[in-house]
């Protein structure tokens, strides 16, 4: 888990809310970097937008969580899914070029049949995901942070 805070900036719906949080290392290999803006003015202050169960409203400080879970499982079916509907198609063309006289090479219906399949999968996958709920992958508020432990927390780093 990848847990930061920020301060809502923005409430695009009562569920999607925009959060601005620092900008630290861990930000290059987040599986949410898609979901994230930086800011203009500050290269240190990035944008999140966040699923809001807990209702948040804008001014409010949050401790904002992604899943590590759904980054790998977003990764297993981008990646490995379509090298091997890739590999599949590759092994069928072969097969069925070898076997039967379709008037093409068994190489070149091999590789045609490869990127046919691995063409597939992407589009099933497109297909497939739409009906995934959005909120399901976005980082997501876990907790308000009250503004007198916020307050209290700025004058002991005095800010």
């Amino acid at each position: 888990m990848i847990v930061e805070t920020g301060t809502v900036v923005e409430l695009k719906s009562a569920q999607i809310a925009l959060v601005r949080c620092q900008k630290n290392s861990a930000c290059d290999h987040c599986p949410s970097s898609n979901s994230c803006h930086t800011e203009q003015a500050s290269s240190s202050a990035m944008v999140v937008e966040v699923y809001n169960p807990l209702e948040a409203k804008i001014g409010d400080q949050v401790k904002v969580e992604t899943s590590t879970r759904h980054f790998l499982q977003s990764s297993f079916v981008l990646y490995i899914i379509p090298v091997f509907g890739l590999l599949v198609g590759a092994f069928a063309g072969q097969l069925i070029g070898e076997h039967t006289d379709v008037g093409l090479e068994p190489a070149l219906l091999s590789a045609l049949m490869g990127v046919a399949f691995m063409v597939g999968t992407f589009l099933c996958i497109r297909v497939g995901t739409r009906a995934l709920p959005r909120e399901l992958f976005m980082p997501k508020i876990v907790a308000i942070i009250p503004h007198s432990r916020h307050r209290e927390k700025d004058k002991n780093h005095g800010h």
